[in-house]
C-alpha cells in the first residue's frame, strides 16, 4: 500500500484532514498487522502519539515499525 500524504501547503486548516488520513493508514495496517484483532480505540490513541514525532514519515512504515514487521518492499 503506498502512501502520499497532500501537500500543506493549504495552511493550518489543511493539518486535521492530513492528521486523520496518517491515523487511519496507520490504523489499517495496525489491523492488517493483528489479523484484525487490534483493539481500534488504542490503536488511534497509539497513531496519534506517533504522528506527533513521525507524522511527516509513510504511516504504513511507522505501523511496521513499531509493531516489529520489516520496512519497505
Amino acid at each position: 500500500m503506498n502512501w502520499q500524504s497532500e501537500s500543506l501547503t493549504c495552511g493550518p486548516a489543511a493539518r486535521p484532514k492530513h492528521t486523520q488520513e496518517w491515523q487511519r493508514a496507520f490504523v489499517a495496517e495496525w489491523q492488517r498487522l493483528a489479523e484484525g484483532c487490534a483493539d481500534l480505540e488504542q490503536t488511534a490513541d497509539l497513531a496519534l502519539e506517533l504522528y506527533a514525532t513521525r507524522g511527516t514519515r509513510n504511516p504504513v512504515d511507522i505501523a511496521r515499525e513499531a509493531w516489529g514487521a520489516p520496512v519497505g518492499g
